[in-house]
Order: structure tokens, then C-alpha cells, then sequence
């Protein structure tokens, strides 16, 4: 009796740990071009709040980056799109409009204006968006990842998702990569080798 009662309360306890995960979408909207909309969604338990975004383009000099400070929030209550705060919680099923793959492009003053050049030497490369948020229930940054490969045929770029998952950044060996984005943007004085502390549940 006492086994059964074991495997239950591991069931539960497992149950309960990955229904509180984070979970985040890194979303290609309405289209596979430039033009299409990309949008950050919180699919998590818990309110996050968005430390840094940063997108890093592969190009012929060597990876690029740059940073997305111009946003849409939106709540799930939102009837209508409209211009949002750009600080501030996502609430649970709330999501942010970081603008459309041309507007990503445009912070790349190397890339963003030249529709046929530039962008031509950018066939097969990619471009790599990365958010660092905080979850709800933890002290820690944490993070959120997606590839997306260039394509260029014909005139035109077309983007494609290198997988139809958004990489999830919560373990401890990724957090560090998370706290490196949000060190590029702010360069805080803390060591960014630090070990995490504090009583933050253990994710895998």
C-alpha cells in the first residue's frame, strides 16, 4: 500500500511540476515573407515579464545583433489590436507584436533597407530571435528561442522556421545564455558566471 501511495504522490508531484512550467511561442504569423507578423505569446500558468529581445542575423562579416525595444502588447481580454506598454507583465495567454520580419530586419542598417542586395548574400542564412523573460513564480531569467532560415528565390525572401518548435530555455546551463542577452543590452555589473540562487523550484 505504501508503494502505490508512492508511485501517486510522484505522479502528482509530476503532474503539478510540468503544468507550472513556463512555456513561450516565438510565432510566425500570416505568412511565410517578410511582411509577416512575428509574435511573442505567454502560454504559461503564470504572468512573465520581458527582460530583453534581442535578434541575431548570420551575415557574411559574422553574426549581428541587435535589439527589439518596439513592441504591441496585447492581453487576452484585447478586442483589437492597439499599441500596448513596452514595460510591464504578458498575462497568461497575453502576447506581444514584435512587428513584422521587415521591421526585425530594419534594426540591421547593414540589411534593412536594401531589399535585393544585401539581402541576396543573406540565402540560406538565418536569423535567430531570442527572449529573456522572468517567470511568475521565480526569481531567475529564463528564456525563449527560435531559428528561422532566409530564403531568396526569385526577388523575393521568404522565412522558414528551422523547427516547428519555440526551444524553451529554463535549465541552469541555459539560463546562462538568457542572462548573456539581457548583459548585452543593460551590462550590469553582476558577474554572469554568478550560480543562480535563491529557493527557485529546479526545471529541466
Amino acid at each position: 500500500m505504501t508503494a502505490i501511495w508512492l508511485i501517486y504522490l510522484q505522479f502528482f508531484y509530476f503532474s503539478y511540476r510540468r503544468s507550472n512550467r513556463p512555456f513561450m511561442i516565438i510565432h510566425q504569423a500570416q505568412g511565410d515573407g517578410p511582411e509577416a507578423p512575428c509574435l511573442f505569446v505567454n502560454m504559461s500558468k503564470e504572468p512573465i515579464h520581458v527582460q530583453s529581445i534581442v535578434a541575431y542575423l548570420d551575415t557574411e562579416d559574422g553574426l549581428r545583433s541587435c535589439f527589439i525595444t518596439d513592441y504591441q502588447r496585447h492581453s487576452p481580454e484585447d478586442s483589437q489590436a492597439g499599441e500596448g506598454l513596452r514595460e510591464g507583465p504578458i498575462q497568461p495567454g497575453g502576447y506581444l507584436v514584435l512587428g513584422s520580419f521587415n521591421d526585425i530586419f530594419s534594426c540591421h542598417p547593414e540589411v534593412g533597407g536594401d531589399h535585393s542586395g544585401a539581402r541576396a548574400a543573406l540565402d540560406g542564412r538565418k536569423l535567430e530571435l531570442c527572449v529573456a523573460v522572468t517567470h511568475g513564480p521565480s526569481q531567475h531569467l529564463i528564456g525563449a528561442r527560435r531559428e528561422f532560415r532566409i530564403r531568396q528565390a526569385r526577388n523575393a525572401t521568404t522565412l522558414q522556421a528551422h523547427s516547428i518548435y519555440t526551444e524553451q530555455l529554463t535549465s541552469r546551463r541555459k539560463r546562462k545564455d538568457v542572462r548573456r542577452w539581457v548583459q548585452e543590452r543593460f551590462s550590469p555589473e553582476q558577474d554572469s558566471e554568478q550560480e543562480d540562487r535563491g529557493t527557485e523550484q529546479k526545471m529541466d
